[in-house]
């Protein structure tokens, strides 16, 4: 019985020291999606003439986009977290430092507007624009709306259309433009 207890004793110091030894998994670390409470559009027009346009998510949207006909701007996007009116945070260079998990694109309309991006613009790991900033090239007369997407995770950032993009919608704003 003796010779019993003590390879149950020695079994169990055992268990209890390879129980220390073992590790646990660290838990896998979840990238919350920021909190998008305000967008802002500012462009840049001859002479270098300034616009903004803005959205929020609390407050209806009033901004209509004037641009002139036949004429090139220079558009740069920010996106804030202002849900503490004392402490707005700047979300947009995040974006930029994960430019391969982020797409912004801009779909029009009822006007004829093309978009490139700017010579100053993010680019990701495989060259692929961000369009913080883009030209936006007028067309004729008109008006018409632009929709604002922040896309991540996009599965191509090739697309011409949104639905072709994949991935998901981190916001998505519309902004009322005029062409006159």
């Amino acid at each position: 019985m003796k010779i019993y207890q003590k390879y149950l004793k020695t079994f169990a110091l055992t268990v209890f020291i390879i129980s220390l030894s073992c590790t646990k998994e660290a838990p896998e670390l979840v990238d919350e999606q920021e909190l998008i409470t305000t967008v802002r559009l500012s462009i840049k027009g001859p002479n270098n003439s300034l616009q903004e346009a803005e959205w929020k998510m609390d407050a209806p949207n009033t901004s209509t986009i004037q641009l002139a006909p036949q004429t090139q701007y220079e558009v740069t996007i920010s996106i804030w977290d202002e849900s503490d009116p004392s402490d707005p945070e700047n979300i947009t260079n995040e974006v930029k430092s994960e430019a391969d998990e982020h797409q912004f694109f801009y779909e029009f309309a009822g006007v004829e507007i093309d978009f490139n991006s700017a010579t100053s613009d993010v680019v990701d790991s495989q060259n692929n624009p961000l369009y913080v900033v883009s030209e936006w090239n007028t067309g004729a007369l008109g008006e018409g709306s632009v929709q604002v997407y922040l896309i991540h995770d996009p599965t191509t950032k090739t697309s011409t259309n949104r639905a072709g993009f994949g991935g998901a919608t981190d916001v998505q704003v519309a902004f009322d433009i005029r062409i006159e």
